[in-house]
């Protein structure tokens, strides 16, 4: 799993195209997310085009675990191919409270809508 870090914008992009396994990204994930635990505030865009082969609720439990809630709505925009990752997407949304996950049909779609959202709840 590659990941960039956007600290100006905060905004966390991972890239599952590698060929990374759902259990590989978790275990780069969460000394990650462990080590700077204000990344649970930011949005973040997951590039996976296709979702990896072992993903499982297990994994998700994981991170679920380790959530810290944000002060103000964030979002995971899913950058993927995957025809169901909606309806994880879906459910995600109740084990991370204050996180909104949304599919996208690319990374740069994925920081399109945060930047969209983002200026819709500026005020003037």
């Amino acid at each position: 799993m590659q990941h960039r870090f956007y600290a100006d914008e905060r905004i966390l992009h991972l890239d599952l195209n590698s060929g990374v396994t759902a259990q590989r990204a978790l275990a780069q994930a969460i000394p990650l997310l462990e080590g700077q635990p204000d990344l649970w505030s930011w949005d973040w865009v997951i590039d996976t085009r296709a979702v990896p082969t072992d993903a499982s609720v297990c994994q998700i439990a994981r991170l679920a675990e380790l959530f810290r809630k944000p002060e103000a709505p964030v979002v995971t925009a899913f950058a993927t191919d995957d025809r169901f990752l909606h309806l994880w997407a879906r459910v995600m949304d109740f084990q991370f409270p204050g996180r909104k996950h949304l599919i996208v049909s690319s990374a740069a779609a994925g920081f399109r809508l945060i930047n969209t959202r983002r200026a819709s709840t500026k005020m003037n």
